[in-house]
């Protein structure tokens, strides 16, 4: 009897293997980019429409893709547009900006009208050097000052952490400003998550021009450590520059 018992525990992980744990816990959304797509290569099945002629760069690891700052843009859809509410949260991603502009440039955005309310937008500012990171539930409610400012270079690493009452901005995976809310800042709205596509894009800001990578989304906010071990798989001074895919 003995034997047997022991026998039928021996066999459980080959009868019913565990599943792998991802290399990345909490990860909701992931884009490489490399087949020159907007797939989710995380397995979630979040993935993105192009609009206009998106084409293919070097990124900082394999591919990026390359806006041309007039009509190209990513609208995400699945459930990811779920997870920007009152939720804790990680935004992970690469940007090489291409050409000058004076105008901002819209990235990552989740936002219906070109107002204060209930949004996040991040956005290029060249002129200034800055990524105008914009997180309000109303004019009045927001987190203020997370706006980190930008180095001169090639290659950037932008990261955004939503934890409880606080949110952090990171550059090439140093901590850069803390906003602080005593009350939740609720983001929730219908507008799918997109790339290049603000609703203020017109007459306040333009498309992004340049190269897109290594886009990665978390449904739990990573810590000063893991913001850093996550920049560090990729570290912008290691990203090839002159190439064309």
């Amino acid at each position: 009897m003995n034997k047997l018992f022991f026998s039928i525990i021996w066999m459980i992980p080959f009868l019913f293997p565990f599943e792998e744990q991802s290399p990345d816990p909490g990860m909701i959304a992931y884009y490489s980019f490399n087949d020159c797509d907007a797939f989710d290569d995380s397995g979630h099945f979040s993935h993105g429409k192009l609009f206009g002629n998106i084409g293919c760069h070097c990124g900082v690891d394999g591919n990026g893709l390359l806006f041309d700052g007039i009509d190209d843009y990513i609208i995400f859809q699945g459930d990811i547009n779920n997870y920007f509410n009152t939720s804790d949260f990680t935004i992970s991603f690469y940007f090489r900006p291409m050409g000058h502009s004076i105008f901002k440039q819209s990235m990552l955005s989740k936002r219906t009208a070109c107002n204060e309310e209930f949004m996040l937008d991040i956005l290029f500012d060249q002129r200034n050097m800055e990524v105008i990171t914009e997180f309000h539930e109303n004019e009045y409610k927001d987190y203020p000052g997370i706006s980190p400012p930008l180095e001169a270079g090639e290659w950037y690493h932008f990261a955004l952490v939503r934890k409880s009452f606080k949110a952090y901005t990171y550059i090439n995976g140093q901590p850069m400003l803390e906003g602080r809310r005593c009350s939740g800042v609720d983001i929730h709205n219908e507008t799918p998550l997109s790339f290049g596509n603000s609703p203020c894009v017109g007459p306040a800001a333009r498309r992004f021009k340049g190269v897109l990578d290594e886009l990665k989304i978390f449904d739990q906010p990573l810590s000063h450590e893991e913001i850093m071990k996550l920049y560090l798989q990729n570290p912008v001074e290691e990203a090839e520059l002159d190439c064309v895919s």
